[in-house]
């Protein structure tokens, strides 16, 4: 699977998602699917700019919330990545 049908299979599963627990799976899980340290930063960053496109007026309190915490949990991955990249 191209990362696209990652970040597109990623965002429908969080769009149901419901509480954060169940949003932490679906990132882990997607990481969990990736091969590389460049494929899961170049999946991280695509999924992070589709978050960051929702409108709040187009979701529900619940979707919102665990929209934002996704980015908040991207954010902090992505971070992580940078700096596994650096120290090898």
């Amino acid at each position: 699977m191209v990362i696209k049908e990652y970040v597109s299979l990623s965002l429908a599963q969080l769009e149901k998602a419901i509480d954060y627990g169940k949003v932490d799976e679906i990132i882990n899980a997607s990481l969990n699917a990736l091969q590389s340290p460049n494929t899961t930063m170049e999946f991280l960053v695509e999924l992070e700019d589709n978050l960051e496109q929702v409108s709040p007026l187009s979701c529900t309190s619940v979707q919102w919330s665990c929209y934002r915490y996704a980015m908040i949990r991207l954010h902090e991955l992505i971070k992580q990545q940078k700096t596994a990249l650096l120290c090898h």
